[in-house]
């Protein structure tokens, strides 16, 4: 009975957050606090107490990682809830195996859409950089590893297939990961159109700007800012905006443990 619980609390919570996040880019309390405090409740419970512990290591990576503005608090809840309400799956950790696979889905999902969005401009690309360089290395690595698993196979080459695809087109969106960011997503806003949790594009303010900002130059920023930086003379920002959504590739990762976990077993060792 736990089981089916812990599925169907994981898949409809996971199906909403997806929903909410596409429609309006929030992935609400009123979903992740009840999934929160089930996930305690079953924690408790079955006495996984590792449940326990891993919620409050998302919490503490999770806020982290939000003051850097890599992740939405949203989805750290999210998160936490998940790992709550199902701490392991056949053997493996299953928040960290969620997580594995949504961004083996991220790379391969956000990479098509963007950068061919990109490349259709027909830009002028900058080849002779840093960042380009090492994706070409890395991605040289990948082909070898990939060509080498056909011969000596380490893992399923069903498994092996889709490791080396979804890398390879997370190179590429590291490779260009400037531009497109430039591209896609880099707006300059006036402080009335400050929202909460802007993501400040800190290598696109003028020097001006971030002689201004000085220790405020954070990553996050948000409408509670806007009187500190009317005072200091700053009267638009640039920001990222429209950012890729997570929770809907999130879902895929729920969504693939559950159901393929022979994919994700090879890649993440059993612990239990």
């Amino acid at each position: 009975m736990i089981p089916q619980i812990q599925f169907t609390l994981n898949v409809i919570a996971g199906l909403i957050a997806s929903y909410t996040d596409l429609k309006t880019g929030y992935i609400y309390d009123w979903l992740t606090y009840p999934l929160i405090a089930a996930g305690v409740l079953l924690s408790i419970y079955t006495q996984q107490w590792i449940g326990l512990l891993l919620g409050a290591i998302i919490y503490v990576i999770g806020w982290l990682a939000y003051r850097s503005g890599k992740i939405g608090g949203g989805d750290i809840k999210f998160l936490m809830g998940i790992a709550l309400v199902q701490p392991v799956y056949q053997g493996m950790i299953y928040v960290f195996s969620v997580l594995l696979a949504a961004a083996l889905a991220a790379c391969l999902g956000l990479s098509i859409f963007y950068l061919g969005k990109f490349l259709l401009t027909r830009p002028k690309i900058k080849w002779k950089t840093r960042r380009k360089g090492m994706a070409l290395i890395l991605g040289i690595g990948i082909l070898v590893y990939i060509i080498f698993s056909q011969q000596n196979p380490v893992w399923p080459l069903e498994t092996s297939w889709v490791l080396g695809i979804s890398l390879l087109a997370g190179i590429l969106f590291y490779a260009f990961e400037e531009e497109i960011k430039t591209h896609s997503f880099l707006k300059r806003i006036t402080l009335d159109e400050l929202e909460d949790d802007e993501v400040l594009a800190v290598e696109h303010l003028t020097q001006e700007e971030k002689q201004k900002l000085g220790k405020h130059a954070t990553d996050l920023i948000g409408t509670e800012d806007k009187m500190k930086l009317k005072h200091m003379g700053i009267h638009t920002l640039p920001v990222y905006r429209n950012l890729p959504k997570f929770a809907p590739f999130l879902f895929i990762g729920i969504l693939v443990v559950y159901l393929f976990p022979e994919w994700i077993i090879p890649l993440v060792p059993a612990v239990f």
